[in-house]
């Protein structure tokens, strides 16, 4: 009887993650085949999954755009700029909150999450006009330090927890064998924590990469990012949908890469302490 429980309860929970890929890779699947599809093909009646014919023609449209390098590199840029600086002040602030018993640390870091809670879109205008009366419109700085801002509060309490995995006595021990408490943190803890950094180092580059409200507010021309280069092919006349499908798997294959070469870090920074 009981191994016929745990035989359904695996079942089902097979089932259950089945389900759960179909849901996400569904609509993965239509886009990529989207992107070989004629603008013919894209209306068909009733809807066909393998078109008659491929091309490769929304890809050129898509490569042969004239700002498609300019844009590329932006989103490297801020993708890269916006996640050290989110690890740069998430570590040192998850370290502290997680080792200093202050008497307010909770209060802290709740109002920390406060700026992940709030919705995007209201913090759109503060940054947009503080970007505008400083002179900072067509530069990358308003972009970096908006994702910034959604970024540290997720680095910060993801950081936190992997500090307080730690046991308190490595750290004692290491200072009372004459380490500071900085030398402390940069030759055992960080290294013990290397995974939870890497995690959220990955997820931060997600958040910055993905961005499509800030960076249409915030970025000019020379600044656009990959996503808002998506959005020119939408016009008043005509959504070419190849076209934007392609990108859209120009855009997800960087990250796809990434996470493939990364993914034993993502694992072990995401399951790191489980076992405690």
């Amino acid at each position: 009887m009981r191994n016929r429980k745990r035989t359904a309860l695996k079942t089902l929970v097979f089932l259950i993650v089945i389900g759960a890929l179909l849901w996400t890779l569904i609509p993965l699947a239509w886009i990529f085949l989207s992107s070989f599809k004629y603008e013919a093909d894209q209306f068909s009646v009733p809807p066909r999954w393998f078109p008659g014919r491929l091309t490769l023609q929304n890809y050129a449209k898509f490569f042969g755009n004239a700002e498609f390098v300019r844009s590329f590199l932006n989103s490297i840029m801020v993708t890269l700029l916006s996640t050290l600086i989110a690890l740069g002040l998430g570590v040192p602030a998850a370290y502290s909150l997680a080792r200093f018993n202050w008497k307010h640390s909770n209060s802290i870091a709740f109002v920390i999450l406060l700026a992940r809670m709030t919705p995007p879109i209201v913090m759109v205008l503060p940054f947009f006009m503080i970007a505008r009366y400083t002179n900072l419109s067509n530069t990358v700085i308003p972009i970096v330090i908006a994702l910034s801002f959604f970024s540290v509060p997720f680095a910060v309490w993801m950081m936190r927890g992997f500090f307080q995995e730690i046991p308190v006595s490595i750290e004692e021990a290491a200072l009372i064998d004459g380490c500071t408490r900085f030398q402390a943190l940069r030759k055992i803890i960080l290294p013990l924590v290397l995974p939870g950094i890497s995690a959220t180092s990955i997820l931060c580059a997600l958040i910055s990469w993905n961005e499509f409200l800030f960076s249409l507010v915030l970025t000019g021309k020379d600044t656009r990012t990959l996503p808002v280069l998506v959005n020119m092919f939408v016009s008043e006349r005509n959504i070419e949908w190849g076209v934007m499908s392609a990108a859209a798997i120009v855009i997800v294959l960087p990250m796809v890469i990434f996470g493939m070469i990364v993914q034993n870090d993502l694992v072990r920074g995401l399951t790191m302490g489980s076992n405690k």
